[in-house]
């Protein structure tokens, strides 16, 4: 009868938003009103009752299967397994989502052990083991059990999770590895971690760009925050609440360090930051980003051992 899905499938998979397929893909979007436009082909627009529009190649669809047979390039049946493949429990309708609902951090999908995403940040990254296990036992690093990164989001005051970052540990089929917000995940927060008794702020990209600037600088008495993104509200709201904690300690608030990528964008962002405030300023990688940094200067490190070694051996 050859390659054949049966109804159940079908009907399963069509219940799947959109965007809860495209999340669980690692695809990048920006929410503008009722759209999400992805932040790679910003031509391609989805609304929020599961049409979309990728309007300079003018297509477009309905729902998770059509857009994976566009996007990925699959067959109905591989495109419908796709999506069922993922796992998702979000159903079609999303607006009815509460906006106010407390972030639910779902726990019971967390490892006991951390040896995927250990391995990943320490070889693949570059940081080094003793940083990772001091945020591991910080409870801010986890591992889930599709093997992925968990940054987690806590708020300052009552500790409570508040959202996390995922991030994978392997390569996906098309060379690009898992990255997600988890839904719900507080819109001004973000993943941070300090170091000594906080007078300074540093805004990142990503967590792994803030954990490779501690790593390459080791700079104390210092917040080290990312935004996930380029992300005004949550810089503000990090903002605030530092200079609030350090006013309530009767110390003094020091600087805001923009440490954003090196590109149009960051650099757009950084250079907004420092002219808003005196007290701002600018750190800006060598490469695109503080991991590409840190990966060059363990390689050099490496070749230095290397050299070394062979010197001593040759006495």
């Amino acid at each position: 009868m050859g390659d054949r899905v049966s109804k159940d499938e079908v009907q399963k998979a069509s219940s799947v938003h959109i965007i809860d397929y495209l999340e669980s893909k690692g695809e990048d979007f920006i929410k503008q009103g009722k759209y999400y436009r992805h932040s790679e082909h910003d031509s391609l627009i989805i609304n929020e009752n599961g049409k979309w529009f990728w309007n300079s190649r003018n297509e477009g669809g309905f729902g998770a299967i059509s857009f994976a047979r566009t996007f990925y390039d699959y067959s109905f049946q591989n495109a419908v397994r796709d999506v069922n493949g993922q796992g998702i429990t979000q159903t079609i309708n999303k607006e009815n989502e509460q906006i106010n609902k407390p972030f639910e951090y779902p726990i019971q999908y967390e490892k006991e052990t951390q040896n995927n995403a250990l391995n990943y940040l320490s070889n693949e990254r570059g940081i080094s083991e003793e940083t990772i296990n001091n945020l591991i036992k910080a409870d801010l690093i986890a591992e889930d059990k599709k093997d992925n990164c968990v940054f987690k989001w806590k708020d300052r005051e009552t500790n409570e999770i508040v959202g996390a970052d995922r991030q994978g540990t392997r390569e996906m089929e098309d060379g690009r590895y898992f990255k997600q917000i988890v839904s719900g995940s507080q819109a001004d927060g973000g993943f941070q971690f300090d170091v000594g008794k906080p007078e300074n702020l540093i805004l990142f990209e990503s967590p792994i760009d803030a954990i490779s600037y501690y790593d390459l600088h080791k700079s104390t008495n210092t917040r080290y925050k990312s935004m996930s993104g380029l992300k005004d509200r949550t810089a503000a709201t990090s903002v605030k609440n530092l200079v609030k904690e350090v006013q309530e300690n009767g110390r003094d608030f020091n600087k805001i360090i923009v440490a954003v990528d090196n590109d149009e964008a960051g650099n757009k962002f950084a250079n907004k930051w420092v002219n808003m405030s005196n007290n701002s300023e600018r750190h800006a990688p060598k490469n695109k980003d503080w991991n590409k940094d840190l990966t060059n200067y363990r390689q050099q490190e490496l070749q230095r051992v290397k050299i070394n070694n062979a010197i001593e051996m040759e006495r």
